[in-house]
């Protein structure tokens, strides 16, 4: 005997010819904004479907509960690991509890995000995921007033506070301090396509080699897979050149350059002083440790929940950006450019 298939909201609005947050809102009584003809065509096709909500998902018939929602471009990447982690920490013995919400490259991901966040248990939304992010302000506009706070991630000009690092002045740090070594041909790899914050980052590599007077070659720039295996795929490239150093764009695709160099018989740093960006646990474990930019990332958290908490007791705070501060942390992966030293 074959089970008939639950109907779900998705159903609903599809024979409505409207979009999931606004049967959402009329379904949970929450509608009145929508012409009369409008809230009689969501509900007649919600009784022809046989369409029942589930409550146990709604927060028990529209009382959200005590959740947190975090989205992120991809729970793999040990940044956004350890993030949801810290925020985890944080939150928890406060009575909040995270559910995580990962896009993993898949865009139709968002509209069922968008239509768990319309009517479900969240008390807040944590936004950290590029291009995601605006979709699901844009849909949510016309729902209740879900405190938002963005980070760099997913920085957006309105309908949330922000919380920020100066991913220029940090980009710009990393750069000078392989430039100060004395390396001048230094290859970057960065992903495909850049997100908001990864363009300023590489705007501050850009403001140090213009200041140092060294080019930046389109030769040297290695566009690859987000990830180790891209970190891995442009250290085999970047050996065929003359660069003396490397920088990722962060430090999951300086772990795949660490990979790569070794492969081909390479050394860091005799070989290749290498640079990271974020500073995940494992970037102390790596042989050498290596060098990276630090990123708050318990403060990032701690910032953004108690913005989420201070906004369901006083909604009507202003919105909030708040700059935290980044550090260079040196350690053995780069080294003074040796003449000859290949």
């Amino acid at each position: 005997m074959t089970m008939a298939k639950k109907v779900t909201i998705r159903d609903v609005a599809e024979a409505a010819g409207l979009s999931v947050t606004t049967v959402s809102l009329i379904l949970n009584g929450k509608g009145a904004r929508f012409a009369a003809d409008t809230q009689a065509k969501v509900r007649h096709c919600a009784k022809v479907l046989d369409y029942h909500p589930d409550y146990f998902a709604r927060g028990l018939v529209g009382q959200r509960g005590n959740s947190l929602g975090i989205v992120v471009p991809d729970i793999l990447n040990p940044f956004f690991a350890t993030f949801v982690q810290q925020v985890s920490e944080v939150a928890i013995p406060q009575g909040y509890f995270p559910q995580v919400f990962s896009v993993n490259g898949f865009h139709e991901n968002v509209g069922h995000f968008i239509e768990q966040f319309a009517g479900g248990t969240q008390r807040g939304l944590i936004l950290a995921a590029p291009g995601a992010s605006s979709e699901i302000v844009d849909k949510l506009t016309q729902s209740d007033n879900l405190p938002l706070v963005f980070t760099d991630q997913a920085e957006v000009s309105t309908g949330g506070d922000m919380v920020l690092i100066d991913e220029a002045i940090a980009g710009q740090a990393i750069a000078e301090h392989l430039l100060k070594l004395g390396h001048r041909r230094i290859a970057l790899v960065v992903p495909q396509t850049l997100s908001l914050n990864l363009v300023k980052r590489f705007s501050g590599f850009q403001t140090a080699f213009a200041a140092y007077g060294v080019p930046l070659p389109d030769d040297l720039i290695f566009r690859e897979r987000f990830g180790p295996d891209g970190g891995e795929a442009a250290a085999t490239k970047i050996v065929a050149t003359d660069a003396t150093a490397i920088i990722a764009i962060n430090d999951d695709m300086a772990v795949g350059v660490y990979r790569g160099l070794m492969a081909q018989g390479k050394r860091i740093p005799a070989d290749y002083s290498v640079v990271g960006f974020d500073d995940i646990p494992l970037a102390s474990y790596l042989t050498p440790q290596l060098t990276t930019v630090h990123q708050p990332i318990h403060a990032l958290a701690e910032k953004a929940v108690s913005r989420i908490i201070d906004r369901l007791a006083h909604p009507s705070l202003p919105l909030e950006v708040t700059h935290l501060a980044t550090r260079l942390v040196v350690r053995g992966s780069t080294t003074a450019i040796i003449p000859g030293n290949r």
